[in-house]
């Protein structure tokens, strides 16, 4: 339910329902064409989300800022960390041949959509009948919420990553894998439990796993110093002058 008192319009994401939790058995078989990455794509996620907190498409960033600066400048500084889902040494694995059941696109997808649902529960927002313009108010931050969302990013990073991609890559990060679907099924890996399985292991491909798990370790405190930069009173949108009062 919506932290906003009387809200007429239901959660943007997944048509106000909130996503199931997601089972691994219900993982399709998928044959990527980018290949595997070993990490999921956090910062994606966590765009979407606030792309649907403020609307307005292409200028949500404008709505954002206009909103709060100190939010807008904090969402800058987290997109800019190494998270192994972006830039020209991402940690993923070419494969060929038939598609493999990927339980980690799907367990990371499904606590995805979740963690973007609860993060949306802070606004009210919606096209009122007869047209009018756009009715979007962002309510007061609360304790609640806050819990919610960040009880949402600890799933998301519960699977994180793909056990198959992550062994693979270690191994040697300029592999191409043979797909073999009768026995690889893309396990979703903790980051805690990536942490371990990569102790564990040698390969040329280590260490730039090491880097980016390090990164994690800011992750958590960054996202929750996203949540606190929202207002403690409710504020209301005018889209004729991209002003909040």
């Amino acid at each position: 339910m919506s932290i906003i008192a009387r809200c007429t319009y239901p959660n943007p994401i997944n048509n106000g329902a909130l996503p199931p939790v997601p089972r691994p058995q219900d993982a399709p078989s998928l044959a990527p064409a980018q290949g595997d990455h070993v990490f999921g794509d956090v910062i994606g996620v966590i765009d979407n989300a606030l792309a649907a907190v403020f609307g307005g498409g292409a200028v949500w960033r404008q709505r954002m800022r206009a909103y709060s600066v100190p939010l807008d400048e904090a969402w800058a500084g987290l997109a800019q960390l190494d998270l192994g889902h972006s830039g020209a040494n991402q940690p993923l694995v070419a494969r060929r041949g038939a598609a493999e059941r990927d339980r980690h696109a799907h367990m990371f997808g499904g606590y995805s959509g979740r963690l973007q649902w609860q993060w949306c529960e802070i606004i009210c927002a919606g096209f009122p009948a007869g047209g009018g313009g756009e009715d979007r108010r962002i309510g007061g931050r609360t304790k609640a919420w806050r819990s919610e969302v960040l009880k949402a990013l600890d799933d998301v990073l519960d699977n994180l990553v793909d056990d198959t991609a992550l062994r693979a890559y270690i191994a040697n990060p300029g592999q191409e894998r043979q797909a073999n679907p009768a026995t690889v099924f893309h396990d979703a890996l903790s980051l805690a439990r990536a942490q371990a399985v990569t102790a564990g292991l040698n390969g040329p491909g280590k260490a730039r796993i090491e880097q980016v798990l390090r990164n994690y370790d800011s992750l958590r405190n960054a996202v929750l110093g996203l949540l606190d930069r929202f207002d403690t009173e409710t504020r209301t949108f005018d889209p004729t002058t991209g002003r909040w009062s």
